[in-house]
């Protein structure tokens, strides 16, 4: 075999069960019994090693099934002799998948150890790739080098320098800190770390998987290629755009790998992984999980990756190009955290013939239809039927100019949804909650063209495309303030004047699905896209009555 049967770890203790696992695994090969399906027993003590961690919410770190990792190293069609980095490297399972596949195109062991990099924080996990790696060459006939190029360390800080510009292919599947999450927020030393590290492309809210993007970009030789995996709403997120940008100015999005919510076991998060290479083209494939099912659409503007998103959910491609802007013609806005608690202490269950303000929360509004008293909502930590708000004589000074802004005739948008959801508050009544988005005509008598306009087939399709992926699963986006007033307007007409006729007869006497085609083929024509695809697209995904 050209290496010792005796197994030996390095100084790092091993999880128990990975370290019984690889001793099972050299019984097997010694004994002669190391068929092809050894490779999944293989890739299992990675699997062992996640098992092993406390929480792996807190470090991000997710276990790849082997097939995943298999799947992406394909379709990079790792070569013979192409060194490969993995800078979050885990547990090894991409190197593993790539030594496979290079040890298939005929590479021999000993050439393979030298072209495989890999870096990570987490020390019982590097000594798991290194045990791995080491198994599978006594597989393969081959000695692992004593000197390897597995590492520990932070790969976003502490790379080494002579791996910069050399890499053919950097794949991996980082760890995701969101940092919404005060368990997976940095702190400030670390924020501090990575702001001088990575420039202007750092912002305070980026995910860290995204800085792994900026690496690899760093990290890879002129010809080379990049996949990481990623949550999906990296894609569309205004914290990432900066860094997206970037990246597209120095390679091409070639193709986009979107593997869902059913990826992996312990994390539920949608998942996708871009690819990117150095060659330009002006077409972009995009590959669903396991079925590689290619879909080929245009490539999309430099830091809009959501686009491809939609496409893969299907949304219809609208390229609307007006230069009158929803901000051009109202105040749109996000409310601050200070009012929500400020709510929260004075939001009550309404008594007969209650004339306070009524309260507002994202899954009180349907498209056109405010739920009030028809579906309980939760807001902070209570349940209400009819909730309203107590306003004391003299609130603070913030507070009141608030309320006094927020009770005028208005549009009111829930921000986690698959189209848009808009309801107009024609009387002024209603105070919204965060993170509801509000928007003030600056004419009131615009409060219904605006209401068309906003809640149009065209404007939930050209805003899918921006933000697809961004809210709590695949098919559904968040919608921020800032992307709602950059919504194009389209040009007056007398379609548009119908519209918001029409709009305003859903919203008083209830939709129905003859009321609601007549809409959406209206809105169709004043923006200019009388598409039959879109208008049916639209309407599938208007949500179905609630009891």
């Amino acid at each position: 075999m050209g290496t010792s049967t005796k197994l030996t770890f390095g100084s790092v203790q091993l999880p128990s069960a990975a370290a019984q696992a690889a001793q099972q695994i050299l019984d097997r090969i010694e004994n002669g019994n190391g068929d092809e399906d050894l490779i999944q027993e293989l890739a299992s003590l990675g699997r062992l090693r996640e098992e092993a961690l406390i929480d792996h919410r807190v470090t991000g770190a997710v276990f790849t099934p082997y097939p995943i990792a298999q799947e992406l190293v394909d379709l990079l069609a790792v070569d013979v002799g192409e060194i490969v980095c993995d800078p979050s490297a885990g547990s090894g399972i991409f190197l593993l998948a790539a030594a496979e596949r290079k040890f298939q195109g005929g590479e021999s062991v000993s050439s393979i150890a030298e072209t495989l990099r890999g870096i990570d924080i987490d020390p019982v996990s590097v000594e798991v790739a290194r045990l791995t790696l080491k198994l599978w060459a006594i597989w393969r006939g081959g000695r692992w080098p004593s000197a390897d190029h597995l590492m520990v360390g932070d790969g976003l800080l502490a790379v080494p320098e002579e791996w910069l510009g050399t890499c053919d292919v950097v794949i991996g599947n980082p760890p995701f800190l969101g940092q919404l999450k005060s368990e997976t927020s940095r702190d400030r030393s670390r924020a501090q770390a990575l702001k001088q590290r990575f420039g202007s492309r750092y912002t305070a809210y980026v995910d860290e998987s995204m800085l792994f993007f900026l690496l690899a970009v760093e990290l890879i030789s002129k010809d080379g290629r990049v996949s990481l995996i990623v949550p999906s709403s990296t894609l569309g997120s205004d914290s990432s755009q900066l860094a997206r940008e970037w990246i597209d100015s120095r390679l091409a999005l070639s193709e986009i790998w979107v593997g869902g919510r059913s990826v992996f076991d312990s994390a539920a998060v949608d998942v996708i992984a871009p690819i990117l290479r150095s060659e330009k083209r002006d077409e972009c494939t995009i590959v669903r999980y396991e079925t590689q099912d290619a879909l080929v659409v245009p490539r999309p503007l430099p830091g809009r990756w959501s686009s491809l998103l939609a496409h893969a959910n299907g949304v219809p491609t609208v390229a609307i190009a007006n230069t009158r802007r929803l901000g051009n013609r109202a105040v749109v806005t996000a409310d601050f955290r200070d009012a929500y608690y400020w709510l929260a202490e004075r939001v009550v269950e309404a008594v007969q013939n209650d004339d306070r303000p009524k309260l507002v929360t994202v899954g009180l509004v349907d498209p056109f239809c405010y739920r009030y008293g028809d579906v309980q909502t939760r807001f902070a930590k209570q349940r209400f039927q009819r909730p309203v708000v107590k306003i004391e004589d003299n609130p603070p000074t913030r507070l009141a100019s608030w309320v006094e802004q927020r009770l005028i005739p208005k549009l009111l948008v829930a921000t986690q949804t698959r189209i848009v959801e808009c309801y107009a508050d024609i009387k002024g009544e209603l105070l919204p909650s965060t993170p509801l988005v509000t928007i003030i005509p600056e004419q009131e008598s615009q409060l219904w063209h605006l209401m068309a306009a906003v809640s149009s087939p065209p404007a939930s399709a050209w805003l899918a495309s921006a933000a697809a992926g961004t809210g709590l699963s695949q098919g559904t986006m968040r919608l921020r303030a800032s992307l709602i007033a950059d919504l194009p307007l389209p040009e007056l007409s007398k379609a548009w004047d119908l519209g918001a006729e029409l709009a305003h007869e859903i919203q008083e006497n209830g939709a129905d699905d003859e009321l609601l085609r007549r809409f959406g083929e209206t809105m169709n024509q004043a923006y200019g896209f009388p598409s039959s695809e879109l208008l049916h697209w639209w309407i599938s995904q208007i949500p179905k009555k609630r009891p």
